[in-house]
């Protein structure tokens, strides 16, 4: 007999889990079971939607119709599965228009993917304009609400309430953003980096309120939301609620899957659970990462690949799925934003030693018109190098730099390695230094010694007994700004500062970004003047001195 494969879920991992094993056993009974009327549908097209900028029609990868035609698949929108008996391999499914049916199965793969985690207080279902964004039929809704709308709520500072603020923008409407936390995009940056994201959406006429809570929702008689924000109500003509999201499990939890810490479910390097003949991918589950543990990591990549292995396994193939790395990147009006691996948060929350380093460099060589700087940030082994992390905010050039340094992280790559890269190199495209090997640069010398640097922490509790010096050019330190009680020694009058200098208390040096205080420490060093960088420079000292106002 033919085998019967069952997944519970049409979207990007339950689809390619389909079509894989349709491509792998054309004799096999494939049945696809999806809740809504949509399958294979671009969920990360969809805040583009709400501006046009993708229209309805472009939402769906591949419909319904097209995908059982072209993969001789069994797909049944419109349909839920209710329950799973493990024992006996049977499903119940509830068709929405008729008696609910068993469907028995040999394999099942559970692909329920993710739901919008909507703080208790909001009731969506009962305000006529207010919104969440996860289905096709969400942004549909959505966007009919948009083209009446003057002016709108996103709750939320994350990749998706960015992505709707900027979208809502471009759509003509005044848009206010609420973050409960200190700072956007809080799983992924460090709130240095977050900083020139913030700056950018202020930059666009976007209303960021950062720190704020948004307490309360009501509908108004004319419709309007009134929003109690801080304890002050606010009126709006529409609210997106883009405060994250959390596993679908209900269907693992009912066959007596084994759930991981994050509520999602838990499955090793071939998508198996615990329980025999199940499998789950996507948004749902819990994979093997690239740090030694499981983590819920629910982006579209990851999600593709894990229906492949899925399918890949149940059919007999032997394949296993790489550890997930967490590499994303996301567009916030003229800036593009990319970030692979750990935050200083998780490293902290691991009790993993790290080391941070950042720069600036331009995306192309700086000599050819149109060259725009990438802010760089890494984390890396202190001892080995080994490279644990990176993010990357700059107008272009972001998405190829994190993606060499995703594969290099693959590969368990050290700073030595990615200093040493055979990168591609023209002038429209790159320095003869990419900005990766710079990188790599920094930190060898920080591993081997060659560079002191000190952290911004340390540097603000010591540099009331130290000696602060700016060695930027006259012209930038007046345009940017300085550090209070500094003394200012551009790098060319260096030498001859140090030669005249009596005092003996250790030295910290600063500049934009910590290329000239670097080369400072060197010379100072040969002088033998301690003195340590500020890593990071005056953008990192700014950044969170503003935060902190």
């Amino acid at each position: 007999m033919d085998p019967q494969y069952l997944i519970v879920g049409g979207n990007a991992a339950g689809m390619s889990t389909a079509t894989r094993l349709r491509r792998l056993d054309e004799a096999a009974d494939i049945t696809v079971i999806e809740a809504t009327d949509n399958v294979s549908y671009a969920s990360c097209g969809l805040p583009y939607h709400l501006s046009d900028t993708v229209p309805e029609s472009e939402l769906a990868v591949m419909g319904a119709a097209q995908l059982s035609a072209a993969f001789d698949l069994d797909i049944r929108t419109g349909q839920t599965v209710t329950d799973i008996d493990p024992d006996d391999r049977q499903a119940m499914v509830d068709p929405g228009d008729g008696a609910a049916y068993d469907l028995a199965y040999d394999e099942l793969v559970l692909a329920t993917g993710a739901e919008p985690l909507v703080p208790p207080m909001f009731d969506v279902e009962a305000i006529e304009h207010c919104h969440t964004l996860r289905t096709v039929d969400d942004a549909v809704d959505a966007r009919e609400d948009v083209e009446a709308a003057e002016r709108a709520l996103v709750i939320g500072g994350g990749y998706i309430g960015i992505e709707v603020a900027e979208n809502l923008q471009a759509a003509g409407h005044e848009v206010v953003v609420a973050e409960l936390l200190d700072q956007v995009m809080p799983n992924t940056l460090g709130e240095e980096m977050a900083a020139l994201v913030e700056g950018e959406i202020e930059a666009h006429g976007v209303d960021l309120q950062l720190g704020t809570g948004v307490e309360d929702l009501t509908e108004a008689d004319d419709g309007t939301i009134i929003a109690a924000i801080d304890g002050v109500d606010h009126e709006f003509d529409l609210v997106v609620i883009a405060t994250g999201v959390r596993p679908r499990t209900e269907l693992a939890e009912a066959a007596g899957v084994e759930l991981h810490d994050s509520g999602a479910i838990a499955v090793d390097d071939r998508l198996r659970t615990d329980v025999p003949s199940i499998h789950a991918v996507g948004d749902a589950v819990a994979v093997p990462s690239a740090f030694g543990e499981r983590a819920w990591i629910p982006l579209g990549g990851p999600a593709n690949r894990e229906g492949r292995v899925a399918a890949n396994d149940i059919a007999g193939h032997d394949d296993t799925l790489d550890p997930v790395l967490d590499t994303a990147i996301a567009k916030v009006f003229d800036l593009d934003v990319g970030t692979v691996g750990r935050t200083e948060e998780t490293l902290r929350e691991a009790d993993r030693s790290y080391e941070a380093i950042y720069t600036a460099e331009p995306d192309h060589a700086g000599y050819y018109p149109g060259a725009t700087d990438i802010h760089f940030k890494l984390l890396f082994d202190p001892d080995d190098g080994t490279i644990l992390g990176a993010q990357a905010i700059g107008e272009a050039g972001v998405d190829k730099r994190i993606d060499v340094l995703a594969t290099a992280m693959a590969h368990d790559d050290t700073v030595f390695d990615i200093r040493d890269l055979d990168l591609a190199y023209a002038p429209p495209y790159s320095a003869a230094k990419d900005p990766v090997n710079v990188l790599g640069m920094i930190g060898a010398n920080v591993v081997e010694g060659v560079a002191d640097i000190i952290h911004l922490q340390e540097f603000r509790e010591q540099r009331a007994d130290a000696t602060v010096v700016d060695t930027r050019p006259p012209e930038m330190r007046e345009a940017q700004g300085s550090i209070p009680g500094d003394e200012h020694v551009p790098l060319g009058k260096l030498r001859s500062w140090a030669a005249e200098r009596a005092v003996d208390d250790e030295v910290l040096t600063y500049c934009k970004i910590g290329k000239s205080s670097y080369m400072a420490t060197r010379i100072l060093d040969h002088e033998g003047i301690e003195a340590r960088s500020l890593t990071g420079g005056y953008y990192r000292y700014r950044a969170a001195e503003e935060t902190d106002d």
